[in-house]
């Protein structure tokens, strides 16, 4: 190797892993042309989806679909063109944006979903039904934890070398 070139990275992923790995990606793809074939992408499916249950502000949408603000913007652009939602001013904060499922969106929603679930129908024939229904409760548990972790506030720095959380005092003047 020259001096130039940067050293291979070293994998960890085992065989079973692997495996794991390249089902995850086929099911995203078999999810994807499910929602196509009903008019709505995974991501705006995924975004409807959360809108169900109601309104909500953009940040949290954002937050809870581990998107960007822009590609959140990208998606609300697309499903408030396509008359699927809209964008209702908050009364108390004269900036924020609820945004709305309209009941196009919520037929659009439930659209997909009856599309997917045919389509897990379909690969839960050829597999045992109480194993996948396992794996799937167990899975919505673990994302719902790891989706209330990533919304707790971000800890204040430490000092280095200490480990000790830095405290900030307000200075008399």
């Amino acid at each position: 190797m020259s001096s130039g070139e940067t050293p291979p990275v070293r994998s960890e992923v085992n065989e079973d892993m692997r495996l794991g790995l390249r089902l995850l990606a086929k099911l995203a793809r078999i999810a994807e042309q499910a929602c196509q074939s009903t008019g709505v992408s995974l991501p705006q499916y995924r975004l409807l989806s959360e809108l169900t249950a109601g309104s909500n502000r953009a940040s949290v949408l954002a937050a809870r679909l581990g998107v960007s603000r822009p590609t959140l913007t990208s998606l609300v652009n697309g499903l408030e063109h396509a008359g699927l939602l809209i964008r209702v001013p908050v009364q108390t904060d004269r900036r924020g944006i609820e945004l709305r499922a309209t009941d196009e969106g919520l037929a659009a929603a439930a659209r997909a979903e009856a599309a997917l679930a045919e389509r897990l129908r379909g690969l839960a024939i050829r597999a045992h039904a109480a194993d996948l229904t396992e794996l799937a409760r167990h899975m919505t548990h673990v994302l719902a934890q790891q989706s209330m972790s990533a919304e707790k506030p971000a800890r204040r720095p430490q000092n280095p070398g200490t480990g000790k959380v830095r405290m900030r005092f307000p200075t008399a003047g």
